[in-house]
């Protein structure tokens, strides 16, 4: 799997540089070329022209890590825009974004709308990056899905170690507790059940063609965003990978999802990956670029270092 196209979005904040530094690494190793789009929640008047200092910026990332770099106006809604953009990318780039606009509350944050409507993988930079990812957390079910996430996560970070992790929640224990009668027997079912969990988990990692991964296991009555957070803040992992179902904003609104719950408490960067997404092939990046090239004359400014 290769990127070919990344699309980052700032408004000039500390956080929104950091996601700008880690899609121009990124773009580097993936020798895909990169698009930023200035995109600030709230209009600042610290800018008088925000187009001209993301041209800047453009131009320094180009020169810095060697990759073309492109900058992108938009107008009308922002969201509206950034998913327009994000149709013709293998990845969107961004900071965690917090703010929630008061007249669409039900709707969610930023974030939110973009997991839930972006066609692309959304990458949530929550640190300074240093280089490339080293530790790769990868959230798994068992399911077809999963699979294919655990393909996608092999290919994003070549060289990383890669970790297939499996949070068991024993929700259900209290009606098996009244049944059973006793601690031995409570026990015993618990024991059973971790060692089929985990029994599982290996014959799911070993049925992959991927290259050799680990596995792990962690049981409890804590929801699975809560495992996968204290693993990887066990374990030190630089990337959570995760994947979402697509549902409606309503549903989102009243019952969340396990993706945006990793988003919050994970202490690092954050891959959401939709069930649905299909990794990039060279003739969907074909497509891609032709659709670039069909697109009407723009005053934007491409910046070219080096050809790739």
């Amino acid at each position: 799997m290769t990127l070919h196209s990344i699309l980052a979005l700032t408004d000039f904040s500390t956080p929104a540089e950091h996601a700008l530094d880690r899609a121009a690494l990124l773009a580097a190793r993936h020798r895909a070329s990169l698009r930023i789009m200035y995109a600030d929640e709230v209009p600042s008047l610290r800018f008088t022209d925000p187009f001209a200092r993301l041209q800047q910026r453009a131009r320094q990332l180009a020169r810095r890590h060697g990759i073309a770099a492109q900058a992108l106006a938009h107008s009308g809604a922002m969201v509206d825009a950034i998913v327009q953009h994000a149709d013709r990318a293998d990845l969107l780039v961004l900071d965690p974004r917090p703010h929630r606009a008061k007249h669409a509350f039900w709707r969610g944050t930023t974030l939110d709308q973009l997991m839930r409507r972006c066609p692309c993988p959304v990458l949530v930079v929550k640190q300074a990056p240093s280089r490339p990812y080293r530790e790769v957390l990868v959230a798994v079910d068992f399911t077809p899905e999963s699979r294919e996430l655990v393909r996608y996560a092999s290919g994003f970070e070549r060289e990383s170690a890669l970790e297939l992790f499996h949070a068991l929640n024993t929700d259900n224990e209290p009606g098996v507790r009244s049944e059973a009668g006793s601690t031995e027997v409570m026990k015993a079912y618990r024991q059973a059940v971790l060692q089929d969990a985990q029994e599982r988990l290996i014959r799911f990692s070993n049925s992959l063609d991927t290259r050799r991964n680990r596995a792990s296991l962690a049981a409890g009555r804590a929801e699975p965003a809560s495992h996968i957070a204290v693993h990887q803040a066990f374990t030190g992992s630089d990337l959570v990978i995760v994947g979402k179902r697509r549902s409606p904003a309503l549903v989102d609104f009243m019952f969340g999802s396990v993706a945006r719950r990793v988003v919050s408490r994970a202490g690092c960067d954050v891959l959401v990956v939709g069930h649905d997404h299909q990794a990039p092939t060279g003739a969907a990046a074909k497509y891609r670029i032709q659709s670039l090239l069909r697109a009407e004359p723009s005053p934007l400014q491409l910046v070219r270092t080096k050809a790739l």
